[in-house]
């Protein structure tokens, strides 16, 4: 028999740094993927002054650290071990959605090569979902392609859905309650995110037109 490894994903280490599939969704810009909100956020930091845009950043930064510490405690509690005992082969039962999210945006894998044997042996049984809980709680999500935010925003549109297919089982229930808690927490932190490197660009850029106007009036 073929012995299967997490290598099957990707290696255990450097999970953030593998290049993702190509896809036609990664052209998509900020701006059509973010809420409404965010984009008037995001367009609003030009029109800032710079006193503004450094209280708002260290403020950003302050919320992506408190974010991050609750999706470690989430992650922490999250029974991944107790999904061995199903069956999720069954096409009509939409969990495969989820599944296939944390294939691609915490293997950096690309989500047609989920099947539910494959993906239990590995990231469940294997070593009882330790990992894979450290993934979940851990990446840097600060750092996710545009299609990993896409998809894990397309999945929040499932969620009902999943929830009724799956409300007679009190403990896949649960799992699934916290893995959409855990989704909002990623998108809140990846929105965040993206704030602060818009104030960063901003303020680099200020900072160079000020050094440019220095130098043109010596």
């Amino acid at each position: 028999m073929r012995q299967i490894s997490y290598d099957f994903f990707t290696c255990l280490t450097d999970i953030d740094s593998k290049p993702h599939n190509k896809n036609s969704s990664q052209s998509l810009s900020v701006s059509n993927i973010h809420t409404a909100d965010t984009n008037r956020k995001l367009q609003q930091i030009a029109f800032e002054s710079k006193e503004y845009l450094v209280q708002e950043e260290e403020e950003e930064k302050e919320y992506i650290i408190l974010q991050n510490n609750i999706r470690k405690q989430l992650s922490e509690q999250l029974n991944i071990e107790i999904l061995a005992k199903f069956d999720f082969s069954n096409l009509d039962n939409q969990i495969k959605l989820i599944f296939q999210w944390i294939m691609v945006v915490f293997y950096r894998t690309s989500s047609e090569m989920y099947e539910w044997k494959i993906f239990k042996e590995i990231c469940i049984r294997e070593d009882k979902g330790r990992d894979l809980k450290y993934r979940i709680g851990l990446k840097n999500v600060v750092r996710m392609t545009k299609l990993e935010f896409e998809l894990t925003k397309q999945l929040i549109l499932q969620k009902q859905f999943i929830e009724l297919k799956n409300q007679n089982n009190k403990d896949i229930s649960k799992f699934i309650c916290q893995i959409y808690d855990i989704i909002q927490i990623i998108i809140r932190t990846f929105e965040a995110g993206q704030k602060v490197i818009k104030i960063e660009e901003e303020l680099i850029k200020r900072q160079i037109s000020e050094e440019q106007q220095k130098q043109s009036e010596k």
